[in-house]
């Protein structure tokens, strides 16, 4: 008897990933520049030191997507995956939101809250049919991890599978 997949997957933004890498990649190149330029001074190499952190950072720590499941979210990152147990979640809420326009405010992409720590999920809101799917698959936790709170996403917002391979779009 095969027991269906009960997980959503959400994937955060192309122009996110994409801005973030080519940031982290000019800092270091400028750092190497100037290290180089000036001989190793002080100020230099702390710029180099910073751009490899950023570097790092958008290398194992920027979700590239998270899977949803009843028991864990895995976070997907460039050169990481991370499994993150509901237990250990106190809330799940959304990030910054996004400005869309001059007037409007558009909800951002999901968080999980773990102590005093935040980590990203997904940078972009879903649309509401994954909103939907993601709350099916957390029924047991709806309440728990305050999923009834969350702003709900807008009706025209595009799924985040879009502009991905056909593999992540869900069966019809």
């Amino acid at each position: 008897m095969v027991v269906p997949d009960r997980s959503v997957t959400l994937h955060s933004s192309w122009k996110g990933l994409i801005l973030s890498a080519a940031g982290a990649v000019a800092l270091v190149a400028f750092g190497v520049g100037v290290t180089v330029a000036s001989g190793g001074a002080g100020i230099p190499v702390v710029i180099l030191v910073l751009g490899v952190i950023f570097l790092a950072t958008v290398l194992f720590d920027y979700p590239v997507s998270s899977r949803f499941t009843p028991d864990f979210v895995e976070r997907r990152a460039m050169l990481r995956h991370q499994r993150i147990g509901w237990e250990r979640v106190d809330q799940l809420t959304r990030a910054r939101p996004a400005v869309a326009g001059l007037r409007s405010l558009t909800p951002g992409g999901l968080s999980a809250k773990v102590g005093r720590r935040r980590y990203l999920l997904v940078d972009q809101c879903e649309a509401i049919s994954e909103f939907y799917t993601l709350s099916e698959v957390l029924a047991d936790r709806f309440v728990e991890l305050g999923v009834d709170e969350m702003v709900l996403p807008r009706s025209e917002t595009d799924p985040t599978w879009t502009y991905r391979r056909r593999r992540w779009q869900p069966e019809p």
